[in-house]
């Protein structure tokens, strides 16, 4: 294997034999690349570790800010969970490690859950619970649940969390106290614009150059020797900063200082159950909802920034692998305190842009750098400010809004050719926004999903029923099939005496009496102009039909039958066409030799003599003189599809069509 591609195990399509061995390789990959890993990707993957260790060191201590726990778990929580993923994970570019969006969500779940000690403990139990709902996600095949959460919906709650986010550091920034701050900034100028005058202003000028600094970093990357600086911004600010609060905080007065982090406890996590008593077993139950939406928005995150990598370098991941992966990563980080951990996408472009060829350098050494920055620099934390952390989380959530794609979805709602479902979508994204930013983030999620699955039904339930006709200029001829459309397109017209429409969905127990009342006032409102002789109903983009359709649709073919409306279906196919072929073409047969022919339809009888249509009503007439078996459902030119002759689109046998082209 070469060593500039990424090493993982290449799918094929021959079909292999499995033995146990080639199974627990599936399950666990890095049976597979381990012991075939090239020496020659070491450098490139210890690299991209120390680049990608770095950034988790800094990140993760604002991440844990932002979960209202113990700043020293942010590191804890890149420790052995990255380490696990690479046992069972199939992206290769995966950086496991505290990420800003689900970080809010489980500040969120802990909001009110005591102090912060308590808060830490409990977060422990919320990570165990996460990583066991995943587990079961995964062995259960549950991955396609998280389909019901739409791009849209989850774009919306992205966007409004990432200013929820901001928002929420808004206050600690400008150096409010605790009390002053309570309810976030939005609260503070609402009903308390007093409070403002209490911010302090060196934490206020310390906080903007750091956001000044961190938003303008890559500046830098353009500058050969100061590249490094753009690459590990997070870990230059704190560094910066520690020096600068170290020197200037004992040369003011108490009041003035800049609040700092303070003591943190030094060395490894110790290796402790999360629940170890009924206590536990109570506030894992009370915590449960919240651990279902982590978990959820844990994959869901994830595997998106995955698959966008593995498309991109031309590799496969496996929804299992990484359900699997990422549910054992947490259940085993809770054992270190970690909170609940996610594949980060930015660290994902980091890893891909520095090289990394492996599992081993894009978490494996990860992990093992992470160690090795608490155990040795943990003590120079302390005089890290808070407020950079808080200007950290600013940036970092700053590049999660999409309101780029909240403008490519009003392009489409506004956009007159397209049909009302397209709305659903920007409807669907202001729903998740909305709820979101005024409810908070697990209120917009649900109501997210809620309405998501809301607008998937109603478009089920009512779907789109167009009209057709010919277009105008065609006439019924035997060498050609007209060309069918919309009437509301410009230059169709409608055939005369006869209402072509096409279904565009399934028709199911759900829809079928939406078509039925559809045709009936359809049906009605043709004859306050003149008489309806046939209903032709094009089934090309019916691409499912149950018994509740297949019985409505008889009933509708007798009541046409029995006031002298022939009924039909057009262009079948797939299970459909079998269904129809077997259940309603007998009976539209026996409906049109009952109430339409003097001449009972047998195999081999070319023709029948209608009985209500005069033979110059060429709509009609054609079809009845061309009847043969299996005429109402049959798409072949051979078996004389009856329907669409009815409406003049002619398609005449395969033996002329071979002799005019030997001609």
């Amino acid at each position: 294997m070469s060593g500039s591609e990424p090493l993982v195990r290449k799918t094929s399509g021959r079909k292999q034999s499995r033995t146990w061995w080639t199974v627990l390789q599936e399950q666990m990959p890095i049976l597979f690349w381990l012991p075939r890993y090239p020496k020659e990707n070491l450098s490139a993957d210890l690299a991209g570790a120390m680049t990608l260790g770095c950034i988790l060191i800094g990140q993760s201590l604002a991440h844990a800010n932002l979960c209202m726990v113990d700043l020293i778990n942010g590191p804890y929580s890149c420790m052995l969970p990255p380490m696990v993923y690479a046992i069972f994970g199939t992206c290769v570019h995966a950086s496991v490690g505290t990420g800003g969006l689900v970080s809010l969500l489980t500040g969120e779940v802990l909001a009110d859950q005591g102090d912060l000690a308590e808060r830490t403990q409990k977060a422990a139990i919320l990570t165990a619970l996460v990583g066991i709902i995943m587990s079961i996600m995964g062995l259960l095949q549950l991955s396609f649940l998280v389909r019901f959460l739409s791009r849209p919906a989850l774009s919306g709650f992205i966007t409004a969390s990432a200013l929820l986010i901001i928002l929420s550091q808004v206050a600690p920034m400008l150096g409010l106290p605790s009390w002053a701050s309570k309810g976030g900034i939005v609260n503070v100028v609402k009903h308390h614009i007093k409070y403002l005058e209490l911010l302090d202003p060196a934490t206020t000028a310390l906080s903007l150059v750091a956001v000044i600094f961190l938003m303008n970093a890559k500046i830098l990357k353009k500058v050969k020797y100061l590249k490094f600086i753009g690459d590990f911004k997070e870990l230059v600010l704190l560094a910066l900063s520690a020096i600068f609060c170290n020197y200037y905080n004992p040369e003011v007065e108490e009041e003035f200082q800049i609040k700092v982090v303070g003591t943190m406890p030094s060395g490894l996590p110790s290796f402790v159950p999360p629940v170890q008593s009924m206590q536990d077993l109570r506030v894992a139950k009370e915590l449960l909802p919240g651990a279902i939406l982590v978990a959820f928005v844990v994959f869901l995150s994830s595997f998106a920034g995955a698959k966008k990598f593995a498309m991109k370098d031309g590799y496969q991941i496996r929804a299992f692998n990484e359900l699997m992966a990422l549910g054992f990563a947490n259940f085993l980080g809770a054992f270190c305190g970690s909170v609940p951990t996610q594949i980060g996408l930015s660290r994902m472009g980091i890893a891909h842009q520095a090289g990394v060829r492996s599992q081993l350098g894009a978490n494996i050494l990860v992990g093992v750098v992470v160690c090795a920055g608490v155990v040795l620099f943990s003590r120079y934390i302390e005089h890290v400010p808070m407020c950079v952390l808080n200007a950290i989380i600013v940036n970092g959530a700053s590049h999660l809004t999409e309101f780029d794609q909240a403008h490519e979805l009003w392009a489409y709602a506004t956009n007159e050719r397209y049909n009302w479902k397209t709305r659903g979508d920007m409807l669907t994204w202001v729903i998740g926004f909305s709820c979101t930013l005024y409810f908070g983030a697990f209120q917009g999620m649900l109501s997210a999903v809620f309405a998501s699955l809301i607008i998937i039904l109603y478009q089920v339930v009512n779907p789109d029923i167009v009209q057709l006709g010919f277009r105008e200029g065609d006439e019924i001829d035997a060498k050609r099939a007209r060309k069918w459309m919309s009437v509301e397109r410009e230059g169709a017209l409608r055939e005369p005496g006869i209402l072509v429409l096409r279904l565009e969905g399934p028709l199911f127990y759900a829809n079928v009496e939406r078509l039925q009342e559809w045709i009936e006032e359809e049906e009605l409102e043709i004859q306050e102009k003149e008489d309806v002789n046939g209903i032709v109903l094009s089934a090309s983009a019916i691409s499912f039909m149950d018994t509740t359709a297949v019985q409505t649709l008889t009933a509708l073919a007798k009541t046409c039958a029995d006031r002298g409306t022939l009924f039909c279906m057009a262009n079948t196919f797939g299970q459909t066409g079998r269904i129809a072929a077997d259940r309603l073409e007998p009976i539209l047969e026996s409906q049109l030799q009952d109430h339409f022919c003097d001449v009972p339809i047998a195999k081999g009888t070319p023709a029948c003599k209608p009985r209500r249509f005069p033979k110059e009503d060429l709509s009609v007439w054609s079809g009845l003189r061309h009847c043969r078996p299996k005429v109402f459902t049959s798409r072949t030119a051979r078996e004389s599809c009856m329907q669409a002759r009815a409406i003049g689109c002619y398609e005449y046998p395969q033996h002329q069509r071979r002799a005019q082209k030997s001609a």
